[in-house]
């Protein structure tokens, strides 16, 4: 008899051939409390001290951005986290890349416009955190009370003292009120800030230096969430004392128990999933494993119980072709071994479509075989929209073999000429190219830009690796290891 007896586990497969598609998070979307789970490793993102959080696509910066506006869900991160101070915050978007307007929010034509016109990147930063503070001040003053920001700008030209007058005015009041009221300011997608690299780098850099400044006040905070390349950008951090935001920055990271973590609360919320869930755990006296307060944070051990008897222990037949439970996520990640949510979540969803599947079992090896295959090119897809040049760096590997010697990988982009076409693509109207590229032109800034983003990794060894989330779709052979096998 298998471990999981008489038990259906189809409650389980249906539940997780139900995860949505494609569940990314737009601007201005609500998050709701039931859909909160909470990384232990994310609780920095909380610490109102720590300015910048630092993530790459997917992996959760503005699903945060907009938990934390929802006072509910504050409240319950507040529980979790033992981080009472979130209980008497109020928070509020001071930038999301929306086009909507919502005050009092800026939206991106308003940002794009003010900086057009010649505006100093600091004052506008300055007149959308002193909107926003007074926004806040004031319990949500009307839209028609409130200035524009291109009012705000001109506010703050004719009275330059007026920005720290009246947000030290404010930060005072609220101090000797003796509430301990927090008010929190945060800024996302900063990548839409404006069509070109340039611009949006002063325009970050402008941001971050009056966010650093905001440090001298008590009760005023700001949080910036940053892509990884932008981070990486080391001419958005040269200005004096940037290092207090960067060295205390959190990275937006996911552990493989947290992403499993994530997977058995996504079955916790489908009722008929849940109840052959629980029964599963208690069998396997695994109940630590399950999240059913949303904190993703159990024992491994426990979480390999019950993967092995959704999914089998083995790659295979036997473990000489890996574990479930570590095989999984280890093909999911990037070279910062780092593995999206979204992307682990889809690849089961598509095991979970994989058919027939071994008796007794939720999904299987093969499946799951397939979902990594699928979710390699989703992410590379994923990735792509923020970064288009990628598949132009990988396409004259195809075929070769990684890990590869460096020399060997810039003349194979030398001779498919990929830095001057992604350098063309820029002079007719391609945006978001890799920032050191524009400025360095050479393969090795290129490297660099890969590096930052974790498609490519830089070993000891002086070799460069593609990670099989990677690799797969972009038809890269490997040397050794257990690699995703070759679809037939």
């Amino acid at each position: 008899m298998s471990q999981t007896g008489e038990l259906d586990l189809s409650p389980i497969r249906a539940a997780i051939a139900g995860f949505p598609e494609n569940p990314n998070m737009r601007p201005n979307d609500p998050v709701e409390l039931d859909q909160v789970a909470f990384p232990q490793g994310h609780r920095g993102i909380l610490d109102l001290r720590r300015q910048l959080v630092v993530g790459n696509r997917g992996m959760g910066k503005t699903f945060w951005t907009h938990a934390l506006t929802n006072p509910d869900v504050r409240r319950k991160v507040a529980e979790n986290y033992s981080y009472p101070a979130l209980t008497k915050t109020k928070a509020v978007i001071g930038f999301n890349g929306s086009d909507k307007d919502v005050p009092p929010t800026p939206t991106r034509e308003d940002i794009k416009e003010a900086h057009e016109k010649g505006c100093d990147p600091e004052l506008i930063w300055k007149a959308t955190i002193l909107r926003a503070v007074q926004w806040l001040y004031q319990d949500k003053i009307s839209g028609a009370n409130l200035p524009s920001l291109a009012e705000a700008i001109q506010q703050l030209r004719d009275k330059p003292r007026m920005y720290a007058e009246e947000l030290s005015r404010i930060d005072d009041t609220i101090a000797r009120s003796g509430e301990n009221e927090n008010y929190l300011l945060i800024f996302d997608a900063l990548d839409l800030l404006h069509g070109n690299w340039k611009s949006i780098r002063t325009l970050t850099k402008g941001l971050l230096i009056v966010v650093l400044g905001l440090r001298s006040f008590r009760n005023i905070h700001a949080k910036v969430f940053i892509r990884v390349d932008q981070f990486a950008d080391t001419e958005i951090f040269h200005f004096p004392d940037s290092s207090k935001l960067s060295n205390e920055s959190v990275d937006l990271a996911w552990r493989p128990e947290e992403l499993y973590g994530l997977l058995f609360f996504e079955l916790l919320r489908e009722s008929s999933a849940a109840t052959v869930l629980k029964e599963l755990a208690q069998r396997l006296n695994a109940e630590s494993a399950l999240p059913l307060s949303g904190r993703l944070a159990a024992s491994p051990e426990k979480q390999t119980l019950l993967v092995n008897a959704i999914a089998g222990e083995f790659m295979g037949s036997s473990e000489k072709r890996g574990r479930v439970y570590t095989w999984v996520p280890l093909h999911l990640s990037d070279a910062a071994n780092n593995c999206s949510p979204r992307t682990f979540l889809n690849a089961w969803k598509s095991a979970s479509e994989h058919t027939p599947v071994s008796p007794n079992l939720a999904v299987d090896f093969r499946g799951l075989i397939e979902g990594v295959r699928k979710a390699s090119t989703d992410r590379l897809r994923e990735l792509g929209e923020d970064y288009p040049w990628i598949s132009w760096a990988l396409a004259p590997l195809q075929y070769d073999f990684v890990p590869i010697e460096k020399r060997q990988l810039f003349a194979s982009w030398e001779t498919s000429k990929v830095v001057e076409r992604i350098l063309d693509w820029v002079e007719t109207g391609g945006k978001l190219a890799p920032i050191g590229v524009i400025s360095e032109r050479t393969p090795d800034a290129l490297l660099k830009a890969m590096i930052s983003i974790a498609v490519m990794e830089d070993r000891p060894n002086g070799k460069i690796n593609v990670p099989d989330i990677f690799r797969v779709e972009a038809k890269i052979l490997r040397k050794g290891g257990v690699a995703v096998p070759r679809k037939k």
